[in-house]
């Protein structure tokens, strides 16, 4: 799955259909939103309508698109997932869960509009996503589909308090193979949600992880997890970690957002850095995040990275097929040795992330309320690192047959954030930051420092690396 951003998405461009839901009957939940979802919804109230934080799934089929088909699958694709018969009805002084009643759903279509160039289609995409997929909006997801002669393509957008990345390879892989299945059949289609359990699995219940978030115990200070999130913040001034290079905004000022696509190894070089890696008691992401450090450093000097990660909790089994934002947050330190030796300085970050793990039994929600003002926000983003490797995702294998993307919308930041992704193809990233002029250059600089880091590991293994951060900090090194 090629990760990127709607700034970058450029499609063949053909007839635009959307699929919406009529959601039909509306009640009121007990469920109250998760830890996430409240946090994007503070965001969201607080910014108001236009700035969604959409992302989307898109994967392309050979031939005419059926209309009927389509539409079915996508009634059996949302009364099989709870979180898309959820939403949030919010003001200014409480926000409740609403829902849908699954046997109520049914789909509509738009009327069809022709699109003639590349950048005529983006627009458009964007902006109807961007109105729809909001979470102040119910329900927040739309469908479209984009038919020319010879190929179509689907593409499922969300509002993220829906869904995570995770949860994009599942319903593209669901989606279709429910839709293909409905085309098979033809007009004698006779699905039921029982098949489609037996054939996919247990969907599992969003709601019910919402709901044991919400029921969790409180968590005491003296908490070991807690204290270790405690001595996190306070090393970062009692709040969360920021980029540690200056992006020219102040926090809780977001600036229009910029984006960076870019691959950073291909697939050969990426097999190397991981051998690297490994040899040096490290893995691939602790060892990206490691050359990160060293492009901080190489820029100002900066020996220290806090930052934080995103780590899933499918491994229980109940959500391991379940779509919604099942994620937690963990924390994590790079700190170079002062000769900023690659090897050595892989050891600190990975028995960081060692440590980091230990933390997973305790949700953001209970080392939130543990903290109390021990924990200030004072920016609306958080200064992050995500890496998924789609290859050891289920149902990647075709994905560069579908031309499968996972697309982000473009809004306004704060800070900078940053996600790895590995496929077959090798090692990329997306990067999310302020657009000022003070942010572009330092980011693009980061970057390309970033980039050499990694060339010159792999070219040279590990022994020269510490040369090289001296001379990645010559005067006149050139940055593109």
């Amino acid at each position: 799955m090629h990760v990127t951003s709607i700034d970058r998405y450029m499609l063949e461009p053909g007839t635009v259909t959307e699929w919406s839901v009529a959601p039909g009957a509306v009640s009121r939940s007990v469920i109250p939103p998760s830890y996430n979802q409240q946090f994007h919804l503070d965001t969201a109230r607080t910014h108001g309508m236009g700035r969604s934080v959409w992302m989307a799934a898109a994967f392309d089929l050979p031939g005419q698109l059926d209309h009927k088909a389509l539409r079915q699958a996508l009634v059996h694709f949302i009364r099989r997932h709870d979180t898309l018969q959820s939403g949030f009805d919010v003001s200014a002084d409480y926000m409740q869960r609403v829902d849908l009643d699954p046997e109520d759903i049914t789909v509509s279509s738009s009327e069809p509009v022709t699109t003639s160039s590349p950048d005529e289609l983006r627009d458009h995409l964007r902006s109807r996503f961007t109105l729809a997929c909001d979470p102040l909006t119910f329900p927040a997801y739309l469908f479209a589909t984009v038919e020319r002669d010879s190929h179509y393509t689907v593409i499922s957008a969300f509002d993220h308090t829906l869904v995570d990345g995770y949860s994009l390879v599942i319903a593209l892989g669901e989606l279709r193979q429910i839709y293909e299945k409905l085309v098979m059949l033809g007009d004698s289609a006779e699905v039921t949600e029982e098949d489609l359990t037996r054939e996919f699995g247990d969907p599992g219940s969003f709601l019910r992880y919402c709901e044991l978030e919400a029921d969790a115990p409180v968590t005491a200070l003296s908490d070991p997890r807690v204290r270790e999130w405690a001595r996190f913040y306070e090393r970062c001034g009692g709040t969360a970690p920021s980029f540690p290079i200056d992006l020219g905004v102040e926090g809780g000022h977001p600036a229009p957002q910029g984006a960076d696509v870019r691959p950073l190894l291909d697939a050969a070089d990426t097999e190397r850095f991981e051998e690297i890696c490994l040899e040096s008691g490290g893995s691939l992401f602790t060892g990206a995040l490691t050359a990160m450090g060293m492009a901080v450093q190489s820029i100002n000097g900066v020996s220290r990275m806090p930052l934080q990660f995103p780590l899933h909790i499918r491994q229980d089994p109940q959500w391991s097929n379940a779509i919604g934002w099942l994620t937690t947050s963990a924390p994590l330190t790079v700190e170079l040795t002062p000769d900023g030796d690659f090897q050595s300085s892989l050891a600190h970050t990975h028995a960081s992330f060692r440590t980091a793990l230990t933390l997973k039994g305790v949700s953001m929600a209970q080392v939130r309320e543990a903290l109390g003002d021990g924990y200030r926000r004072t920016r609306t983003d958080v200064f992050m690192v995500s890496y998924i490797d789609y290859r050891r995702l289920p149902g990647t294998e075709d994905h560069v047959e579908l031309n499968a993307h996972h697309i982000s919308n473009v809004t306004v930041a704060d800070d900078a954030q940053f996600w790895i992704s590995r496929t077959h193809r090798g090692l990329a990233l997306r990067s999310r930051f302020p657009e000022t002029p003070t942010a572009r250059l330092a980011v693009t600089e980061f970057l390309v420092r970033l980039e050499q880091i990694l060339r010159e590991i792999c070219e040279q293994g590990v022994t020269p690396i510490a040369e090289l951060t001296n001379q990645l900090n010559l005067e006149g090194t050139p940055v593109v």
